[in-house]
């Protein structure tokens, strides 16, 4: 956590450097910069990675502490500087001095006790779970999925095949179950099983590979070098059709360096890995498999053969509970066996496995040390600059589904994520989701039309380690009725009940915080009034959305450092608001606010055009107006969502030249008189557009405006989705204009009528289509009118009896869903799959929901 302090601590020393109030004063500018340069330069010094190493960790979080008091200093300054309007260098420049001294003595230690470390012990190693001891279920699927893979698909030369997924899911067990099986021994003549682990020494894996080769002058060759041993270990297996599986390995590294050892020989030998790490999978094998997390019913089959020796030995009144518990352990084995191990050493009472099915089973998880191994393991791998991101999960409430582009923002309003030239931070934090993703601490729910992760989660298990070792690093404290004490050097808070906020205990804790960074109300919505505390004054984060204020709270405005600010408000926005000159992220909606006919949206204040470092700036039920100078400017803005034709307007949109993101949202009721397709027109003042949205609510409530030509010569934009404009479908042909649409939804009526023609490389790199709520009853399309086509979703289009025949030539077709549709549409998608079956492609998948039967199936 000491290199995301340092990345967070320059951000803030940059912000400082570019503030007026900073630069009035020359001597505390210098040493500012001076400082600056000083935590560039320890970045340089710390390790990417960890260290297991608890004297190593010890040093760290002294050099943490330092960066933290250093900021708390420097920031504090500069606000009485602020409210003063003078800053002194004489405090600033004593604390440089005390903090440069200090870190500088940690850092000589720390890199002397990096030199003496003896080698790290890997709890990878430790064959605590691998199938042997527990019965697993769930597998036969997978078992034969991998058979297929090993035996049946691959030619003769040399394969890899991979089975990845998260901690304790039960990888090893499948790969040892494969590699016991009957079939697979009398195939492969010589079978290996070697474990690579996080820390692995090559010469060891070597040895231990002959040894299991029964060499006779295994003792001969123990004293050879690398390059002699890795000849015998190949040579050994030059001649004969081999098994081996690598397991536990960690990185492209690893492989690189044991690949050499086992020959092409042509005879059909195969290696079997498994990784916790999704790129070391694509890296490695020619096919992989991800393991799945067990069903509810196998969870309950697994948990009640730990707990008892016999299946059918369970009494019947702990049967319902018994599932409850397996339930909560979210499918994961490792956390099912570590819970029936302690439920099989407990008395079997009904009172105490309903305890454990209510709060308990959070405790024994967290007891665990098996479990905990296992878990930390993965978070130590992560890159240091990853960690932070990933303990920022656990402000969340466990189960909640995260919205991929809420913990985005927030993430770069903390400072998580190092800025380089040139790089939009945003698609940095992206990246940062998805190596988590990738290396399977972070689960996804949801993709989006592009394929990046659109809503997340961490598992239970990973979710407790995310609050304890937060609150170890003083990162975030989840506040709750009692047992806040001890938390005044926490650096963020969070509020999982909002109704938290009316007991004054808790209030006080709060209060004894004075130098939290963020405040975090991520529970459920509550919509009546109740006390509030904001008395933050270095707050960076504040996300209220979930509470309904009725009033705007004025104490934000003191809050001069805010970076992020969401709330859920009605009313107009003070002009004071310009204030927050630090303001990335605004985000305002409204509470089930209704306009009545021939009322008008209020605009926001135009002082909204000072606030420059404004990146993305979401005013449900608020207008931007006109600015009122040549000056005004957002030159930062990236993302504006929630605006009406109001805010369309020439002037509005030069004066966000570099805006990427753009929603507009039309009641056509209210926006009558300005023109609500006016958009249209102004659009080519938005060059660097690229995800462009256009929803006109209620399009059948009045009648639909006069239709202007479509204007989409934008030559960037890649993504459009359209709701309401009822325009005919030949309308869609100016479509064309842009060369790298990606991604188009038309939703409700966006365009109308009884038949859509489709030409020829309409559309030459569209990946994703979505028709939803639309009256088409024909659909014609030539057969290489969508030639990069990957998903195909079509919604509630009842009148649509079928696909177009074309769509049977796609090779890049993954996906079709189909949601409350005809049976002959459905039918038709069927076809299309057992044609492309028939050619000998298996990729295309089907998948079918229906609203009446509630029902979802794939094919």
């Amino acid at each position: 956590m000491a290199y995301a302090a340092l990345i967070s601590v320059q951000l803030s020393l940059w912000r400082l450097l570019s503030s007026t109030h900073t630069s009035s004063t020359l001597p505390a500018r210098e040493q500012i910069k001076k400082l600056a340069r000083e935590v560039l330069s320890l970045q340089e010094l710390l390790p990417l990675k960890g260290s297991n190493n608890k004297r190593v960790n010890a040093l760290e979080r002294q050099i943490r502490e330092a960066i933290f008091r250093l900021e708390d200093v420097v920031e504090s300054a500069h606000l009485s500087s602020y409210q003063l309007n003078r800053l002194s260098g004489k405090n600033v420049k004593k604390e440089i001095r005390f903090f440069t001294q200090s870190v500088k003595k940690i850092l000589e230690e720390y890199r002397r006790e990096e030199r003496l470390l003896p080698e790290e012990d890997d709890s990878s190693r430790i064959d605590d779970f691998d199938g042997k001891e527990s019965k697993m279920v769930g597998l036969e699927d997978e078992i034969s999925e991998i058979k297929t893979m090993l035996i049946h698909q691959l030619p003769c030369k040399r394969q890899v095949v991979a089975i990845k997924g998260m901690a304790g899911i039960g990888k090893t067990a499948l790969a040892r179950q494969i590699y016991e099986h009957p079939s697979i021994s009398s195939i492969f003549e010589c079978r290996v099983w070697v474990r690579i682990g996080t820390k692995y020494r090559l010469k060891e894996i070597m040895l231990e590979i002959l040894a299991k080769l029964n060499l006779e002058n295994i003792d001969e060759i123990y004293e050879k070098g690398h390059e002699e041993l890795g000849r015998y270990v190949s040579g050994s297996l030059q001649d004969r059709r081999y098994l081996i599986v690598v397991d536990d390995i960690w990185s492209p590294e690893a492989w690189n360096e044991i690949e050499s050892l086992f020959p092409d020989n042509k005879l059909g030998s195969r290696i079997l890995l498994t990784t916790r790490i999704d790129y070391v999978a694509t890296y490695t094998s020619h096919h992989s498999i991800t393991k799945r997390f067990l069903k509810k019913e196998e969870s309950w089959h697994l948990l009640r053969g730990t707990v008892f020796a016999e299946e059918d030995s369970c009494p019947p009144q702990l049967e319902e509970v018994g599932k409850k518990i397996a339930e909560k352990c979210e499918g994961l084995p490792l956390a099912i066996i570590g819970v029936g191990k302690h439920l099989s050493e407990a008395e079997k009472l009904l009172e105490y496995w309903n305890k454990v099915a209510g709060e308990e089973i959070s405790a024994i998880i967290a007891a665990d040390d098996v479990m905990s191994k296992k878990l930390m393991l993965s978070y130590k791998h992560l890159r240091q600059d990853l960690k932070a991101c990933f303990l920022y999960m656990g402000v969340f409430p466990h189960g909640y589904e995260i919205p991929a582009s809420k913990v985005i923002k927030m993430w770069c309003a903390e400072g998580f994520i190092k800025q380089y030239p040139d790089v939009i931070l945003e698609d940095l934090a992206v990246r940062c989701l998805q190596e988590l993703a990738e290396s399977n601490v972070v689960l996804i729910c949801e993709s989006s039309s592009s394929g990046a992760v659109k809503t997340c989660k961490v598992h239970l298990v990973f979710w407790h380690l995310c609050t304890r070792e937060a609150v170890k690093d003083e990162f975030f404290h989840v506040m709750n009725s009692n047992a806040n004490q001890g938390i005044e050097n926490q650096r963020g808070l969070c509020i999982h009940n909002n109704i938290l906020f009316s007991i004054k205990d808790v209030r006080n804790s709060m209060a004894s915080v004075p130098n939290a960074r963020s405040l975090l109300c991520t529970g459920p919505h509550h919509e009546y009034p109740i006390p509030k505390y904001l008395g933050f004054s270095l707050l960076r984060v504040l996300d209220a959305l979930t509470i309904r204020f009725y009033e705007f709270p004025l104490d934000v405005l003191k809050l001069i450092y805010l970076r992020y600010l969401a709330i859920t408000y009605n009313g107009k926005l003070p002009a004071s608001i310009s204030k927050l000159q630090n303001l990335q992220y605004l985000i305002v909606r409204q509470y089930l606010s209704i306009l009545s006919s021939g009322s008008r949206r209020p605009y926001l204040p135009m002082e909204i055009w000072d606030m420059k470092e404004l990146r993305h700036l979401h005013a449900m039920g608020s207008d931007l107006p006109d600015p009122s100078s040549d000056g005004a400017l957002l030159p930062n803005l990236l993302t504006l969502l929630g605006i009406s034709a109001r805010s369309c307007t020439k002037k509005v949109f030069e004066k966000i030249p570099n805006l990427k993101k753009l929603g507009i949202q039309i009641e056509l009721a209210l926006d009558a008189a300005v023109g609500p397709l006016c958009c249209f027109d102004h659009l080519s003042h938005l060059d660097k557009l690229q995800s462009f949205k256009y929803v006109i609510v209620n399009p059948k409530a009045v009648a639909p405006p006069p239709l202007p030509i479509l204007n989409f010569k934008l030559l960037l934009l890649w993504k459009v989705t359209l709701s309401g404009l009822q325009y005919p479908w030949e309308y869609a042909s100016n479509f064309k204009e842009l060369p790298y649409l990606q991604v188009l939804k038309l939703r409700c009526h966006a365009f109308q009528g009884p038949v859509w023609e489709t030409y020829k490389f309409q559309f030459p790199i569209l990946t994703f289509l979505l028709l939803e709520d639309v009256d088409l009853e024909s659909w014609h399309a030539d057969d290489d009118c969508f030639p990069m086509l990957k998903r195909l979703s079509i919604r509630h289009c009842y009148k649509l009896k079928r696909i177009p025949s074309g769509f049977v030539k796609l090779p890049t077709l993954r996906m079709i869903e189909l949601v409350d549709c005809d049976p002959s549409l459905v039918a038709s998608a069927q076809k299309i799959q057992d044609i492309q079956r028939g050619f000998g492609h298996d990729f295309l998948e089907i998948c079918v929901e229906s609203s009446e039967d509630d029902g979802k199936s794939k094919s």
